[in-house]
């Protein structure tokens, strides 16, 4: 009997064949399969075959190709010849092979005749639809194919809305509305049906908004405007008498930029073959950045491209990962996700917790703190955004004000996927881009590794002020005019349309700065109108219709006419598809802002607040941040300060350490600004006492900004005549070992045990396993391995895995990662060591299940020193492979600087390794972040020159680890072997 085959063409070629799951291999390959399934009952003659995977080949060659290509599939499938029938004339998918095929059964779902089972047909059928057929695949032969099967999904789709309709399932009505207006944006009736059912359902604003969206797409893609009906359904939604055709004012054009579409094009055609890039566009407010931005998308859309926008903000509240969260929720990346692995899934979940809701059995992500395995998550970004070969344009408009965490991600993807066809698009204003800031970092490692181009826009000359002004007015301008016209907006294209708008005439006086222009267009909006834009204002760039309802205090009707108006005057426009909009421009939302008067804005900005507690109420981590920010510009200190705890532990759980430390910063200065008493000293003490937990991987245990945060919790300990909080004392206690100040460390630690005897502040088990783990680590610095062997046990005896959250949160690592580690190196030196090796692959293994990066790195970092003091050179290539992977915390830099070095004398590279291990020797030096460090740098290079034959050298080394003491005396007999050794070589 044959085995199996199971192929999906719905979306992305998926292709597994035999019981292993063999893929074809390369794309033609898969192509190859791909055409014999779609004909499975005919012998096709090879040249046909031929001429269909290679069009552009003569007869010949295609054939010769088609040859080439079966010898290359036999190694890679070796039950080929159970599913394809080959013969010297024709190849066909053999009679009686085992087949599963997405498009069969899509079809035959389509084809269910029986009323009773229509709809639940239907629904199988466009769930089965992954996304367009052969998605990322540009051959000719699929064409036709693909275009018959969206037919097929539109046409299901319409059918399953009019039989939801019917039976009055508005909810997943909507929802195929919706995926039927994502295939086919330019189709009328869909808006106009969402139109309908947002109303039945009581959202009258989704409703307009609906057509909103409906209007600026038909203006962008068509320029037209929405047909009668459509227009009439819309004025039955704001309750008004029919009308005269909208009046609404014209969309800026785009002109004078020829040589800068040229440009981006050129990038895509660059990306897309295969070369992902990002590309900044930059110039100063107001000069059409955003605008040629949108131009391409609509380009690339036009072209078959994913297409995802997301805009960064400069407010307080910004989330981390703000601008990947964006991306990912837009629709054509989002319908992605079906295909991903649950483990992926289950990452993702972090920042799109809806998915536990919407994923049967997705287990929920564990919550990791500062440091954490970020590459876990970016993988699964990666594979939502770039896996397959679909070519993708990803937008971040502001992106000076893009969080750390998505500029890393954005280095991330266009370094592991740089061969992707991916174009990463950013709009920044002139001198925005902070020179030691995130976005700085980006930029340098792209243009080192030549994946960065830069657009530089410019003012438009008096020519194209003019086209300007004739294609927003509709009609021209004399000579005279258009020189004015350019002079008094020195052709800055927002200048010239808000002019415009704001009834700029020729030959009147001219005209006042560009702020007054916009503030008399608003004042001539009605008053809800008004108060809408507000309260918009003070939300900032973005603002969803629900939290702008609720923060107005309007009810439905009258918040619907108001956003209507705002959106007639080009004042707002639709954002994305989650039921926002945004500011036409920036500078608008500013002058809105302005004009508030300060107790307003106090009042606004906590009415905001309270809205955002109410609609996210069952999740409210993604937003805690604006909150915690309203509630500050409210001048509520107490709620600002509260919200801005919860919003640093959500960072946190993002592995956003630089984030959490600012947040908590935050909190901190609004702390500072209350009258001083025991109460205030209370909630500084408990947020400098959090603020410790960030900063360690960011700075190290030894670090100015860990200095002045422990100095200030002992004062204000002190003060309070209380102890120290247990993550305090621990973090304390390291920094003393850090130092070499094992009395202070002791003392620290002690302190520590004792408040696990009284069970302080924690579950029982918490404090007794950091508390061994403080002792253990002092004992084995001091080179008493016994006690150091006990401690360590007694920390594992007592760990307790369902208390994971509190150790990685509270004390910024894994307990049974460390101590098992450290156990290992401990049994070494204690003679055993067989017992080492088993105790370091089982702190590995655990590293691995529990999957937090600063535990890992410090697994893999001492297993590297006990694989040096075992002289397993094949280990210490293993572990360095492992380290290179996870990357760096600030604490593990320059101990990973020495083993690459030690990795480089090993391979050969004497003179290079040496300087790279004294180099990193002399920083440790200087500025140690962890316990032992400069031990550890001593004992590597003693290693590295006896293993680069330098017998004087090593004698010399061997001599100043002796001298050192210390943590050195580890070492100590390492280095007397060396010296008994070096002169029987001499």
């Amino acid at each position: 009997m044959p085995s199996a085959a199971r192929v999906r063409l719905l979306g992305p070629f998926d292709i597994r064949l035999g019981a292993a799951g063999a893929a074809p291999g390369s794309a033609r390959a898969e192509a190859l399969f791909a055409y014999l399934v779609l004909h499975p009952e005919t012998a096709l003659p090879r040249e046909r075959v031929a001429s269909a995977l290679w069009p552009g080949s003569t007869g010949t060659q295609a054939r010769t190709n088609l040859r080439h290509l079966l010898h290359t599939v036999r190694s890679t499938v070796p039950e080929l010849d159970h599913f394809v029938e080959i013969t010297g004339r024709t190849l066909r998918w053999r009679p009686g092979a085992e087949l599963w095929l997405d498009v069969a059964e899509y079809q035959k779902l389509l084809a269910t005749e029986d009323d009773a089972a229509r709809r639940d047909a239907l629904r199988g059928a466009v769930a089965l639809y992954g996304g367009e057929f052969g998605e990322g695949r540009d051959d000719e032969w699929l064409v036709a194919e693909r275009d018959r099967l969206a037919r097929l999904q539109m046409d299901a789709l319409a059918e399953l809305v009019e039989l939801c309709t019917a039976a009055g399932d508005v909810v997943e009505a909507t929802t195929h509305a919706e995926r039927l207006l994502r295939l086919d944006p330019l189709r009328e009736q869909t808006y106009r049906t969402l139109m309908r059912l947002h109303d039945a359902a009581g959202d009258r604003a989704r409703a307009v908004r609906a057509y909103h969206l409906c209007a600026s797409t038909l203006e962008r893609e068509l320029g037209v405007e929405p047909s009668e009906p459509t227009r009439a359904a819309y004025d039955a939604l704001l309750a008004v008498p029919a009308r005269a055709p909208e009046t609404r004012g014209a969309r800026p054009a785009l002109v004078g930029r020829g040589r800068e579409q040229a440009v981006l094009a050129a990038a895509w055609q660059e990306a897309t073959a295969g070369a992902a890039r990002l590309v900044l566009v930059q110039g100063e407010a107001g000069i059409g950045k955003s605008r040629l931005v949108e131009e391409l998308g609509a380009w690339c859309v036009r072209r078959r491209a994913v297409v995802a926008v997301a805009r960064c903000h400069a407010a307080e509240g910004t989330l981390a990962y703000g601008a990947v969260v964006d991306w990912l929720r837009t629709p054509a990346v989002r319908a992605r996700l079906a295909r991903l692995e649950p483990a992926r899934l289950t990452e993702l979940a972090r920042l799109l917790p809806e998915l536990l809701a919407e994923v049967p059995g997705l287990a929920a992500p564990v919550p990791l703190p500062p440091g954490d395995q970020r590459h876990r998550l970016y993988d699964a970004i990666a594979a939502a955004v770039v896996a397959t070969r679909s070519p993708t344009l990803l937008v971040v408009d502001d992106l000076p004000e893009a969080d750390r965490e998505t500029c890393r991600l954005l280095h991330y993807l266009l370094r592991v996927a740089a061969d992707a066809p991916l174009l990463v698009v950013g709009t920044a204003r002139t001198g925005d881009t902070a020179p030691d800031g995130p976005l700085r970092e980006l930029l340098v490692g792209l243009a080192h590794r030549d994946r960065l181009s830069e657009i530089d826009l410019g003012r438009l000359d008096a020519m194209h002020t003019a086209e300007l002004a004739a294609r927003t007015q509709g009609a021209g301008l004399d000579a005279a005019d258009a020189r004015r016209l350019h002079a008094e907006t020195e052709g800055n294209p927002l200048y010239i349309v808000e002019a415009l708008r704001g009834g700029w005439t020729p030959g009147a006086p001219p005209s006042p700065r560009v702020q007054s222009v916009i503030a008399g267009r608003l004042a001539r909006l009605g008053a809800t109108a008004r108060h809408l834009l507000e309260v918009a204002a003070a939300i900032g760039r973005e603002f969803p219709v629900d939290v702008l309802v609720a923060a107005a205090e309007l009810d439905a009707e009258d918040a619907v006419r108001g956003l209507d108006e705002l959106w007639r005057h080009r004042i707002v426009r639709e954002q994305g598809d989650g039921g926002s909009y945004d500011f036409s421009h920036d500078r608008i939302r500013q002058v809105a802002y302005q004009e508030l008067s300060p107790a307003r804005r106090r009042m606004l900005h906590e009415r905001i607040a309270d809205a955002l507690e109410r609609t996210h109420g069952a999740t409210p981590d993604p937003v805690s941040a604006q909150v915690a920010a309203h509630h500050a510009q409210a001048g509520a200190v107490d709620r600002a300060i509260l919200w801005y705890r919860r919003a640093a532990a959500a960072a946190q759980l993002l592995h956003a350490d630089v984030r959490a430390a600012d947040l908590l910063g935050r909190a901190l200065a609004l702390a500072g600004t209350r009258p001083r008493s025991a109460e205030r000293d209370a909630v500084e003490l408990d947020l400098r006492t959090a603020l410790l937990g960030p900063l360690v991987p960011v700075h190290g245990y030894v670090s100015e900004a860990v200095r002045s945060t422990q100095q200030r919790i002992l004062e204000l300990s002190a003060a309070l005549g209380v102890e120290p909080a247990a993550p305090a004392l621990r973090s304390l206690a390291l920094e003393a070992l850090t130092r070499g100040d094992f009395a202070a460390a002791g003392r620290f630690g002690q302190q520590l045990w004792d408040a696990a005897d009284r069970g302080d502040g924690a579950p029982a088990g918490v404090l007794a396993v950091e508390a061994a783990y403080v002792l253990g680590i002092a004992a084995f610095w001091q080179n008493e391995m016994g006690t150091a062997r006990d401690h360590f046990e007694r920390a594992l005896r007592c760990y307790r895995p369902e208390l994971r959250r509190i150790h990685l949160v509270d004390y910024v690592q894994d307990p049974k990662v460390v101590c098992q580690s450290r156990l290992a190196n401990t049994l070494f030196f204690l003679g055993d060591p067989a017992g080492a090796v088993a105790a370091r692959d089982e702190a590995l293994a655990w590293a691995e299940v529990v999957g937090h990066r600063f535990s890992h790195l410090t697994a893999l970092t001492f297993a590297m020193v006990l694989a040096v003091d075992m002289g397993d050179d094949d280990a210490v290539r293993r572990f360095t492979v492992g380290l290179e992977a996870h990357g760096g915390e600030r604490v593990h830099i320059q101990t990973m600087a020495v083993l690459r070095g030690y990795v480089a004398v090993l391979d050969g590279a004497h003179e290079r390794g040496l300087a790279a291990i004294r180099a990193a020797e002399r920083a440790i030096c200087e500025r140690p972040s962890a316990p032992g460090q400069a031990a550890i740098a001593s004992r590597v290079l003693l290693a590295a020159l006896v293993a680069a034959g330098d017998h004087s050298g090593a004698a010399a080394q061997a001599k100043r680890l002796l001298a050192a003491g210390g943590p050195a005396r580890l070492w100590a007999p390492a280095a007397r072997d060396v010296l008994a050794r070096v002169p029987a070589d001499d």
